[in-house]
This record gives structure tokens, sequence and C-alpha cells, in this order.
């Protein structure tokens, strides 16, 4: 499969090799890449712990992604609801996401469809998991770590 835009979106607090798979899903199958970051104010309504100030995740992401696929597109974009941009911009075509946020990617659909847009195509990747079965996540990267 080869779009020309596609989107994704998270938090993106703690960098883990789940991370990598889905931005690296995104490179490969898309030219563009529209890159929804959630906002440090949406991040507290669902996140349990403090997550990192919007900049440093921003340029994390941003240092990520020119290791991943330095010669693609990347836009970025505060997002401060479930949606953010992917229900606004009907150039998107594909959504890359986990088995996690699979239900999130459905219901963007939706609201694109309730919206007149054409719903996206869902790329969904595998989970990553540690060597001991547990799924990747920040949180659970936190946790191991003691860090709140």
């Amino acid at each position: 499969m080869q779009f020309k835009n596609v989107v994704l979106g998270g938090t993106f607090d703690t960098l883990h090799s789940g991370h990598v798979k889905l931005l690296a899903t995104a490179s490969l199958i898309g030219e563009e890449i529209l890159i929804g970051l959630t906002s440090d104010s949406f991040a507290s309504t669902y996140k349990q712990y403090n997550v990192k100030p919007f900049a440093a995740r921003l340029a994390n992401l941003k240092s990520l992604m020119s290791l991943i696929a330095p010669e693609r597109k990347v836009e970025y974009a505060a997002i401060s609801d479930p949606y953010g941009p992917a229900v606004t911009r009907p150039e998107l075509e594909a959504i890359v996401v986990s088995r996690e946020t699979l239900p999130r990617g459905l219901q963007i659909n939706d609201e694109r469809v309730k919206r007149g847009l054409r719903p996206m195509d869902v790329v969904m990747i595998t989970t990553v998991k540690d060597g001991y079965g547990n799924i990747l996540s920040s949180t659970f990267i936190r946790r191991v770590l003691g860090v709140r």
C-alpha cells in the first residue's frame, strides 16, 4: 500500500520501540505524514501521570523522525481533542494505529463520515512487547522505572 497523505497521533511521552514501529510504518506507506501530538492540557485529561512538556515531546519526536524518515515531509499538529486534524483534512487517505488505538481510529473515521469526508484506510501495526511478553507503552516503562 502506498498513500500520498498519512496521519497518526499520540502523546509520544517516553519514546520506545512501539513508537518507532508506528512512525516507521507511516513513513513506509505515506509520502507525506501528519503527526498529531497531544497538547499538555489534553494529555492531562487521560494520563495518570504528568507527561513531559509539549515542547520536549515535539523535539524528541522530530529527532526520532529525522532518523526514521529523513526524506519524508512531516507536519506536526497539536491536538486538543480525541480527533485532531484527522477529522477536518479531506486529503488524508490512511491512518496508522496500534492494536490499542484501533478503536480511536475507527471513531475518527466515523466522525469523518459525519462531517462529509471519505473514511481513511486503517493500517494497524502489531503490538510490540518486551522480552517478558509485556506490551510496551510509556505507562508501562514509567511503572517499571518507578517514574511518576
